[in-house]
């Protein structure tokens, strides 16, 4: 997936008007930013985050694994975000794919 490509579809999967919340990949499984302050963002910064990931070489990848979600990692897997839509998140977990399952 070329970059230019990749952050268009992200344009078109972030909503700039809604907020997301983010969950962050670890060895255990998805989980939430320590700081409550990170633990939910403006459809406008998740945009901003989906470039910055997407723009390095190797190029970071994007894809919709549901309506409510995105998920985004860098070229190099060493960091993976998944985006929820805020109402849609409230009170589930994210599911917890092995890495290998959702992208390619």
């Amino acid at each position: 997936m070329i970059p230019d490509h990749a952050y268009a579809t992200a344009r078109q999967l972030i909503d700039p008007d809604a907020n997301y919340t983010v969950h962050i990949r670890t060895d255990n499984g998805w989980t939430q930013p320590t700081d409550p302050s990170h633990r939910e963002l403006p459809g406008l910064d998740v945009l901003l985050a989906a470039r910055r990931v997407l723009r390095p070489r190797p190029a970071g990848h994007v894809q919709s694994t549901s309506p409510d979600t995105l998920d985004i990692r860098t070229g190099d897997g060493r960091l993976w975000l998944r985006f929820t839509t805020a109402s849609s998140s409230a009170g589930q977990a994210p599911g917890d794919p092995a890495p290998g399952d959702r992208f390619g």
